[in-house]
């Protein structure tokens, strides 16, 4: 069968481009390998289900119920994303396992037996995978999650250990912990959070371990096995620890396994992930690849963003976009307090040659924090001396991953650090903070 497109994987950016193109005429394929992931990681197992147990931890809400309602919210989002795609004539959503049968032909392994499709443009967009390191026993022990997996449980671990401190780590160990789970996080990295401003990095691991979560850095875990229906795991300084669960949280890798790239002239980059230019064209002509598969930030946002630039070169709009026009890219972390960061820390603007002027205030010096009876966190400001432009902000506190957009859009914009102080703000409200953060008089 003959399409137009073909986009491999239904993600938020298939579902952009999808549709998109439907409207305009083009007779699209969309695959996906599971009917529970119509729609992508977001809505299932990603940003939506664990924003939602976060809500409701930091609210008090019982476990059982949390998960309950994240599992009413995810089947009412999966069903709109099955009606947006039954919707149009011109879209068939094909279900099963794809794999390249040449540059530009995919078999697609469906139930009622195997389909080949065939077009001269394909958008590969299939996300990313949990990355298991290689220690003893982990993969046959019983009682080991991964963040899709562990979610889906209705009983609450009374113990739960965490194989990582990255983003995904640090957001179940305080989501867990809020809900009454004894929780320990194991980092094998000398330094917690080390890619972050130390002062925010000591601010984070100081209300983690508040919580009641026990942090173990530089520690590496060489043997994972069962013994009495729990989780036995032994440190490479030969201490060893018991859970109910264990989380593997050591990252995440570009899901190309099934793909059957070796098909294919698709290269790939030195970390796994498919290669492409700024255009997010890959080594074979009409081929694309968005979001998580190409390796690099792995954000909803991002595959969004991805997915305008293929559209706007396929559509062959005036304004054709790339990711050299791509700027300053914010993320955050749904710790209570959050956490959010955009551009630079001080360290990296110093190795890159600015000269920095920066400053740190603690929360706890807002009206808004006695308002809401919460002085934790510590927000930092990175801004270079001879433009007044703004470097780089990392914030630790309420609102922060609102807040960093505000920031973003400052520096997409080229706007001094004197715009976001000087600016008249409500009150009482968080943003007014930064009439103190972006005060370098002293």
């Amino acid at each position: 069968m003959h399409y137009d497109i073909i986009c491999i994987g239904y993600g938020q950016g298939a579902h952009e481009l999808s549709l998109t193109l439907a409207s305009k005429g083009w007779k699209v394929a969309v695959i996906e390998k599971s009917e529970t992931n119509y729609g992508g990681s977001c809505i299932n197992i990603g940003c939506i289900p664990t924003k939602i147990l976060a809500h409701d931890a930091e609210n008090h809400k019982a476990y059982a119920e949390a998960v309950d309602r994240r599992n009413q919210v995810g089947k009412k989002k999966l069903q709109v994303e099955i009606d947006d795609m039954e919707e149009p004539d011109n879209i068939t959503l094909f279900t099963g396992p794809a794999s390249f049968v040449d540059d530009h032909t995919v078999k697609v392994e469906t139930k009622k037996g195997d389909v080949t499709l065939h077009s001269e443009t394909i958008v590969i967009s299939t996300g990313s995978e949990p990355v298991f390191p290689p220690i003893d026993g982990l993969e046959e022990a019983d009682h080991i999650y991964t963040s899709t997996t562990l979610q889906t449980e209705k009983n609450l671990p009374q113990s739960l250990g965490i194989l990582g401190g990255g983003n995904i780590g640090l957001e179940f160990a305080s989501i867990y912990s809020s809900y009454g789970s004894d929780v320990t996080l194991f980092e094998t990295a000398d330094t917690f959070m080390g890619k972050e401003e130390p002062d925010i990095a000591d601010e984070m691991k100081k209300e983690l371990e508040h919580k009641g979560i026990a942090i173990h850095v530089g520690t590496s875990v060489e043997k994972v096995e069962n013994e009495a229906n729990q989780v036995v795991v032994t440190t490479d300084s030969g201490e060893t620890y018991r859970f109910d669960a264990l989380l593997v949280a050591a990252g995440r890798k570009p899901h190309i396994s099934s793909l059957n790239l070796g098909q294919t002239a698709i290269q790939l980059t030195e970390n796994e992930g498919i290669q492409t230019d700024d255009y997010l064209r890959t080594s074979v002509e009409g081929v694309f690849a968005i979001g998580d598969i190409r390796g690099e930030e792995m954000f909803t946002y991002i595959t969004k963003k991805d997915a305008e630039i293929v559209l706007s070169q396929l559509l062959n709009t005036e304004d054709k976009r790339s990711l050299k026009d791509r700027q300053a890219i914010p993320y955050s972390i749904f710790t209570d307090p959050p956490f959010a960061r955009v551009g630079l820390t001080e360290k990296e603007a110093v190795e890159k040659g600015y000269s920095v002027w920066t400053n740190a205030v603690p929360v706890k010096a807002t009206v808004r924090a006695a308002v809401i009876n919460d002085e934790r966190g510590l927000f930092k400001a990175v801004v270079d001396k001879e433009t007044g432009l703004i470097l780089g902000a990392s914030l630790f506190g309420d609102q922060a991953h609102e807040l960093v957009n505000f920031i973003k859009l400052a520096m997409d914009n080229a706007l001094p650090y004197t715009v976001l102080r000087d600016q008249m703000k409500t009150h009482p409200v968080m943003t007014e903070i930064f009439s103190s953060l972006f005060d370098f008089s002293d």
